[in-house]
């Protein structure tokens, strides 16, 4: 035994020895399981965090084996054990929760959980007092609450940034273990601020209509598109803690901010919980009633999506289609501009094909770096020429929808030059072509919208198609 420690060395639980809180865990597990009764957790609540954790406890089962541990600390209490030292897990989680824990990791000679009292700061100092018997005690820890139990420690040990507690602490800690942190970049990562990018969709309306030059029509647009953006944040947020688990052991995702424990799932909540309400409130209030109510069924729809529907092979790719769609309906509705049936047929089929394609570029990736697909979606290597089938195909029946609208009288009317628009149509086919031959040959990675919009090649397509239009435009 080192000098100066104690015989007993007392560690606690969430974001200690695991890399995550357990009561986030387990409101993330109801999310994913019985989303329904994510509307009871704020009542339940009001009965204090006993009655809440207890409740939730009945309600979920948490996967003990996957949750992260900080490997770190757990070295540090073996060797501890090690030394013939006992050692305790004190903590706020239920005792139940605590006790697979330990089970899991099978070193602690002890463990002290929640039953009817909080057992969190002062409450746990009180409790490890009586159980100890006034016996000194080291202490493991992570932020201010475990202040009090610090301070009686012989030696006392954070899990974080040291310096932040020292002052109050009134001492220097014995030792320090890393934990990740959240950097800026980490959260424009997080909100998916690269994607909002996708919601000037809600623009294209106006656009087509001839009616940009309307200053009352432009700012509903620009309204609407950055309002569906921060709705759009929130329900990224939501996929995030809902795929938490693949996510982890995910071959690229493990690498985002939350799998990666960089931002906390309690963060993660707030963050999600403020964007919802700010996005729905605002839109209740600036957007027309239309608007709103379809942003709603987008909201409805994308969750439906993260929980259960992304995991239903095909219908996946016709909700992410639809998804984009109502993007442009929202757009409509805004600025009470009607779609035509030529640019809702052509969206759908586009965006589809767009949807088939971000799926064939998963199973190649996923293939190609021999990660369980049947975890990630309902795809499976064999599933990869049915995709590149239809995707080229819904490709296509989209081109054929362009043609018959460029050779419609309804562009007469609306442009100047219509034969001038054929232009786009060789355009369009390479654009469609050169992104499916990336994917097939396992040179596309993610989202093929989001991909396009960082492409020089795609982005110069976009910019040509879009001066064609406006120039020869009435």
């Amino acid at each position: 035994m080192s000098t100066g420690a104690a015989s007993t060395l007392v560690v606690d639980l969430d974001d200690t020895l695991l890399r995550t809180d357990l009561l986030w865990e387990a409101i993330s597990e109801l999310a994913r399981r019985k989303p329904l009764l994510l509307l009871l957790v704020p009542l339940v609540a009001l009965g204090g965090r006993p009655r809440l954790k207890h409740w939730l406890a009945r309600h979920v089962q948490l996967d003990w084996d996957a949750l992260p541990l900080n490997d770190e600390v757990l070295a540090f209490v073996r060797a501890a054990k090690a030394q013939g030292r006992t050692v305790i897990l004190a903590t706020a989680a239920v005792q139940p929760w605590a006790t697979a824990i330990a089970e899991r990791v099978g070193c602690f000679d002890s463990v002290i959980g929640t039953r009817q009292t909080n057992l969190s700061g002062s409450a746990k100092l009180e409790h490890l007092r009586r159980y100890l018997n006034g016996a000194p005690f080291d202490y493991i820890g992570d932020r201010g609450v475990d202040i009090p139990l610090w301070r009686a420690a012989e030696r006392a040990y954070i899990v974080g940034d040291a310096s932040r507690y020292e002052r109050s602490l009134g001492k220097s800690f014995a030792g320090s273990f890393a934990r990740p942190t959240a950097r800026f970049r980490d959260w424009l990562s997080f909100l998916r601020l690269h994607h909002w990018s996708k919601n000037l969709l809600v623009l294209v309306p106006i656009a087509l209509a001839h009616r940009l030059s309307d200053g009352s029509a432009l700012l509903h647009a620009v309204l609407a598109a950055v309002l569906l953006s921060i709705v759009a944040s929130a329900l990224y947020i939501f996929n995030d803690v809902v795929d938490l688990p693949s996510d982890r052991i995910h071959p690229r995702k493990r690498k985002r901010p939350l799998a990666r424990g960089a931002i906390s799932l309690q963060s993660a909540w707030i963050a999600l919980t403020l964007s919802l309400l700010v996005g729905m409130i605002a839109a209740i209030t600036l957007l027309p009633p239309e608007a709103f109510a379809l942003l709603a069924v987008y909201g409805v729809g994308s969750a439906a999506y993260s929980l259960l529907l992304k995991r239903i092979a095909l219908v996946d790719v016709l909700v992410l289609a639809g998804l984009y769609v109502l993007r442009l309906a929202i757009g409509g509705a805004a600025t009470h501009t009607e779609l035509s049936p030529w640019l809702l047929g052509f969206a759908l089929l586009f965006f589809t094909s767009l949807a088939l394609l971000k799926r064939h570029t998963e199973v190649i990736h996923l293939r190609a770096n021999d990660a369980p697909i049947e975890l990630q979606r309902p795809y499976t290597e064999r599933d990869e020429p049915f995709l590149l089938a239809m995707g080229i195909g819904t490709a296509m029946a989209a081109v054929v929808i362009l043609i018959l609208y460029l050779a419609s009288d309804r562009v007469r009317t609306l442009y100047t030059h219509p034969d001038v628009l054929w232009l786009i149509l060789p355009l369009m086919l390479w654009w469609l072509m050169r992104m499916w031959r990336a994917s097939v040959r396992g040179e596309l990675d993610g989202d093929p919208l989001s991909a396009a919009l960082s492409d020089p090649w795609s982005l110069a397509v976009g910019a040509i198609i879009a001066a064609i239009v406006l120039v020869v435009a009435r």
